[in-house]
């Protein structure tokens, strides 16, 4: 039997039991939260609680199963970077609602023998390659390297409808609302506003299309809020997309995955140079 412990975040505080377990252990299988929540192997402050329970800031959590958590997949790995396939689900790096992250993964794998830093985050819902570097230097060297355009992400998604072009380039400008935690985009300057540039190609066409995208910036939620914005927003995206749609498809999940980080020889990335690393889109 597996004995998981977590601690409530500030910002989670009134929400559903449920809800907490899934954002504190994200790579439990589903079926063993419920199975948990139906048994009653869940404590909250030391008492047994189910699926009516509400959490409070500060609680501590307590489940029991004897299902073991999802691994996730190491693809590349030296003596200054790790390149992982994150599952969707996981938060690139802790937040105010507490839970399980990629950087504490990372941290539990390091073993204490050096510090890893995230080199750039994904979405929690989205899933596919992160890079992380095991040391401040090549930490930054990574960042500048992202900031700068010099690596090649490329991602697929599922969107309601086709484009109308084969393929293209998505020029727009984003305004962020940190408090908010969501963005606009607008097809002219704006105060506040950045720049962004997606590249689009169709894969596959349809009621639901495939796409290849490829991020020439990287603003927060770029490539959902910029799909949404021409028309064909991301399956699964309830935050951007279109919500009925998403409920017809009967597929539940946000349906984007970056599936190919290249590092071309001007990246600035030694031990990387010229390497290009896929995953296949898990949907």
């Amino acid at each position: 039997m597996h004995r998981y412990t977590a601690i409530i975040g500030e910002k989670a505080g009134g929400e559903a039991l449920a809800k907490s377990l899934r954002r504190a252990w994200p790579l439990l299988p589903e079926h063993a939260v419920r199975e948990a929540l139906r048994k009653r192997d869940v404590l909250v402050n030391g008492t047994r609680a189910g699926t009516g329970t509400r959490v409070k800031a500060g609680d501590e959590v307590v489940l029991y199963t004897r299902h073991g958590m999802q691994e996730i997949p190491i693809v590349y790995e030296d003596e200054h970077y790790l390149i992982v396939n994150k599952p969707a689900g996981v938060n690139s790096d802790p937040n105010a609602y507490g839970g399980f992250s990629l950087i504490m993964w990372a941290e539990s794998h390091a073993r204490g023998h050096y510090m890893p830093e995230l080199c750039h985050r994904l979405d929690n819902q989205a899933s596919g390659l992160c890079l992380l570097a095991k040391n401040e230097a090549d930490g930054k060297t990574a960042r500048q390297a992202f900031k700068g355009r010099d690596l090649i992400k490329i991602y697929e998604c599922l969107v309601r409808g086709t484009p109308g072009r084969q393929e293209g380039t998505l020029r727009a400008w984003l305004i962020k609302d940190a408090r908010r935690s969501r963005v606009w985009v607008t097809d002219t300057p704006a105060p506040e506003a950045r720049e962004i540039l997606t590249g689009y190609r169709i894969l596959e066409a349809g009621e639901v299309t495939r796409l290849e995208v490829r991020l020439y910036t990287g603003r927060t939620h770029q490539i959902r809020a910029h799909l949404a914005h021409i028309g064909h927003p991301i399956l699964g995206d309830d935050a951007y997309g279109d919500r009925a749609f998403n409920r017809a498809q009967g597929q539940p999940g946000l349906k984007l995955s970056a599936v190919s980080l290249a590092f071309p020889e001007a990246s600035g990335i030694e031990s990387l140079r010229g390497r290009r690393f896929v995953v296949p889109a898990p949907f």
